[in-house]
């Protein structure tokens, strides 16, 4: 993807950023050990054996060989779970626990983001299709030479069934070769975004009950149906309230780990070359 300059600059963006995570890293362990604090034994083995559970259905030779091929030896590998657990813990106890979102900051983000909150308009849309089928040479009633697309003659005598009475779904599972065939075509609530141009300039201008015309694409004939409209709104607090206090509670923790993360590169002498 990246040559020359670019290409040397992110990689050396990516060496920086690993060094960073390494050095993170260290210091937190250094961190632990200075607070004198202690990991049992008895952790890293109840750990060691959940991994060999889960990632190897209790399989402890093939947990081994695997280890072994990415050069790592059973000691080696205690150790790394025990720095990523000491790691975890530490990140809990001075970053976790701290993170409080009071109901006035949500109040106040919901009010600083009110576009953010915007529901578009949708429509609950059933979608019928045919496929393009292989142009055929025919005449028409008066013997003129014409060719035409058996599909889409299809597509017009199934519409003439849906504007004379027949049920939509029904229509859609007995004929329909789109990937809502076997639940009549049922696409739920969808938004203009959600559909090519095509079909969404023809679903938005239908009304509840509504059924289109044939609409002819590169791939084929649809036929939509709306069976019910939403108007864009802007939903309610109560909505929101808990995507608002998880992104909240994310931002604190972010916020939180870096003052940690700085306290501690303050207080060590670090020295890289590479």
């Amino acid at each position: 993807t990246y040559q020359g300059q670019d290409l040397t600059d992110r990689i050396k963006e990516a060496r920086l950023n690993a060094l960073r995570a390494l050095i993170e890293r260290e210091l937190i362990i250094q961190d632990f050990k200075k607070q004198g604090m202690f990991m049992p034994d008895s952790i890293i083995e109840e750990r060691l054996k959940s991994t060999i559970q889960t990632q190897y259905e209790g399989d402890r030779t093939a947990f081994i060989r695997t280890i072994q091929a990415n050069g790592l030896s059973l000691a080696q590998f205690k150790k790394e779970l025990r720095d990523s657990i000491v790691i975890q813990w530490m990140r809990m106890k001075n970053v976790t626990e701290n993170v409080i979102v009071s109901p006035y900051k949500v109040e106040q983000y919901y009010q600083e983001n009110v576009p953010q909150f915007v529901q578009p308009a949708q429509v609950k849309l059933g979608i019928f299709f045919l496929r393009k089928g292989q142009t055929l040479t025919g005449k028409d009633a008066q013997g003129n030479v014409i060719t035409y697309d058996p599909a889409a003659k299809q597509a017009d005598e199934l519409l003439f069934k849906l504007d004379t009475g027949a049920d939509f779904a029904e229509i859609t599972r007995s004929y329909s070769e789109g990937q809502q065939r076997k639940n009549g075509g049922d696409m739920g609530w969808v938004k203009k975004e959600d559909l090519q141009t095509v079909l969404s300039d023809a679903a938005f201008a239908l009304k509840p009950g509504e059924t289109s015309r044939v609409i002819k694409t590169d791939e084929g004939y649809y036929i939509l149906r709306v069976d019910d409209t939403k108007r864009s709104a802007i939903q309610p607090m109560s909505e929101v309230r808990d995507a608002i206090e998880k992104t909240l509670v994310q931002e604190d923790r972010q916020r939180l780990q870096q003052q940690w993360l700085d306290s501690l590169r303050a207080k060590a002498f670090i020295k890289t070359s590479f």
